[in-house]
Formats: C-alpha cells, structure tokens, sequence
C-alpha cells in the first residue's frame, strides 16, 4: 500500500503573509494542529499550534484581549513556521512514511510530488491502516490467538489448516521474527468468533505455544 492511496487531499493551507490570528482561528475552526504553508503551489513550511504558543507573550503578560489579538493580527506566518519540513511523496510505501514520522516524531507528513503539495498523511491515516490490517474493523465478533512459532517453513500454513479444519474464518495474521532470536516468529492470528477458547486447546495439543488470547471488544 502507497501513501498515495490514504493521504489527505483537499488541504487547507496557508501562505507565508497569512495572520497568525487568521492561522489560530483556522486551527480551533477545524480542530487541527497544523497547517502547511506554501507558495503558490510549492510547500515551503508547516505551522503549528505549537509554533504559535512558543512566539506568544508570557500568560503573565498584562496584555488585554484586544492587544493580543492585535498583536496576532500583525504577526505573520512565515515569522514563525517551521521551515525545515519532513516530506513524502505519493508513491511511498505506507511502511516508510511510519518509520519516517516514528523516527523524526512528527505527527504527519506533507506529501509532495515534485515542489507541489499534493497531500498530507496523519499518524492518524496510519492507524486506521494498522486497524484495518489487524481485522478490527465492523461489528462482527472475532477473537486474537497470539502464538510462539518456530521459523521452520510450513508453520503458518499448518496453524492456518489446524483452524481452517476447526470450520472458523481467518480474519487477520501478522508474523514477523523475533529481534532477539530468528529462530521465533511471534504471530497474532485473527478470528471469526469471540471464543478461542478451543482453538487454543487444539492448537496447544498439536504442539503449539499459545502465548495469549482475548476477544475482541466491538
């Protein structure tokens, strides 16, 4: 999956000579945190709520209501925007813009093509991925079976088989190796029912390590 196919489009934005009042009261109008800031078409910064607390005076300040929002009137985005700005693009890999924003922490990513912005992806968008990968999605019951595997080739369809067998429905598997041992696959399967119960014992007689299970709450 691309970050192309679940950025945000249609974005609101601003340019470098927009208020910071006018940027504040499109922040709390639409209940976001940032807003990009371009030229013409090309992003040249992002601005945050953050950004403007920091070049506010002091809550101590004696400034009335009207000074401040004066003040804010006056003061202009690209004053304050943070200009050095973490991007992605289109054709990213939604695996690659999380590593991104994880290892920068950031909570989004501007989505270029070229100099244009053409989007943004939210640490938000990515979680609705995770869900959606995981099977957590829709009123249907479903329980998780974590499992210790062996990294041996055929585990994963022999567990698929056990429950295939046992007439329940996949609804999600996610194996990866573990980062201490290679030899380890832990791996959370999904199902179509809210009592794993059995499961587990069939899969623990075949000789499997059931680490964990629990339903899922809709």
């Amino acid at each position: 999956m691309f970050v192309g196919k679940r950025m945000a489009r249609g974005l609101i934005m601003v340019t470098g000579d927009t208020s910071i009042l006018k940027v504040k009261d499109l922040l709390e109008k639409h209940n976001i945190d940032q807003l990009p800031v371009v030229d013409g078409k090309k992003l040249v910064g992002i601005i945050t709520d953050r950004d403007i607390r920091v070049n506010l005076p002091s809550p101590a300040s004696t400034l009335s209501v009207h000074e401040l929002n004066y003040l804010l009137s006056e003061m202009k985005t690209e004053d304050v925007m943070t200009r050095k700005v973490f991007t992605t693009t289109p054709g990213t890999t939604i695996e690659k813009a999380a590593r991104l924003i994880n290892n920068k922490h950031v909570n989004s990513l501007p989505v270029v093509a070229g100099d244009e912005l053409v989007g943004l992806i939210t640490t938000c968008d990515l979680l609705d991925v995770l869900l959606e990968f995981m099977g957590v999605h829709g009123d249907e019951p479903s329980g998780r079976v974590e499992l210790r595997l062996s990294s041996n080739i055929g585990e994963i369809a022999k567990v698929a088989s056990i429950i295939n067998d046992m007439g329940m429905r996949i609804v999600s598997l996610v194996s990866t190796i573990d980062k201490d041992d290679s030899n380890v696959r832990p791996t959370l399967v999904r199902v179509d029912t809210d009592n794993t119960s059995e499961l587990c014992r069939v899969l623990e007689d075949a000789g499997y390590t059931v680490i964990d299970e629990y339903r899922v709450e809709k």
